[in-house]
């Protein structure tokens, strides 16, 4: 009579410890794996030795696993009392350094961040942010218009009007492009607000969703 064939089972088994242990359900170092040998050598015969090929092979790997779970484990024990008798001998910088050397990998270089381009940058950042900067007032002039920025020289009615002549040949574009040819930060602001005054007006309008102006 036939011995009962468990290779199936056995070989699923295994692979469902394989899984746990993967994803750190089980330590393999508690795990007892005669049970699975005695079910070989129990449930094994001259008829069935064919599919027991795998499952011997499968509980032979996870035996090996276990042996090297178990010399890593041994080897780290080991490591941290030599590294512990190491510091008892008070190691300058220099020896604690030697014991790291070579664990750091190599780092990829790229020009757009590399140590050179990020010390230009950071120098360059730290001159800027410490020029002086020479602030003249505006002078203030005094006129009959309603309005919270002062112009000196003539009417705002008058600059205002200008400003709408100059652009309207761009109309319609994008919001920031009716300032594209400005450089002076004084000048922009002036026409940022000669500009939300025109839409007030209505003499020219904003599309929100297109970022557009157009008269």
């Amino acid at each position: 009579m036939e011995e009962l064939d468990l290779s199936e089972k056995i070989n699923k088994r295994i692979a469902l410890i394989k899984d746990d242990v993967l994803s750190g359900k089980i330590n393999l170092l508690e795990l007892q794996l005669n049970p699975i040998f005695s079910e070989i050598k129990n449930s094994i015969s001259i008829y069935n030795i064919e599919n027991y090929s795998q499952s011997f092979k499968s509980a032979v790997e996870l035996l090996n696993d276990k042996f090297e779970e178990l010399k890593n484990l041994l080897s780290s024990l080991d490591i941290e009392k030599k590294f512990e008798d190491f510091l008892k001998t008070h190691p300058n910088e220099d020896q604690i350094s030697d014991i790291f050397r070579g664990c750091w990998r190599e780092t990829f270089h790229f020009e757009p961040i590399s140590l050179k381009f990020l010390d230009y940058a950071s120098n360059r950042y730290i001159k800027e942010r410490i020029t002086h900067f020479t602030i003249e007032h505006l002078t203030r002039e005094e006129t009959n218009d309603q309005f919270l920025l002062e112009v000196p020289k003539y009417k705002y009615t008058e600059k205002i009007s200008a400003f709408y002549d100059k652009i309207k040949k761009k109309l319609p574009c994008f919001f920031e492009d009716v300032f594209d040819n400005e450089l002076d930060q004084i000048e922009i602001y002036e026409q940022f607000v000669y500009l939300l005054h025109l839409l007030q007006l209505g003499k020219i309008k904003y599309q929100k969703d297109t970022n557009t102006l157009y008269i």
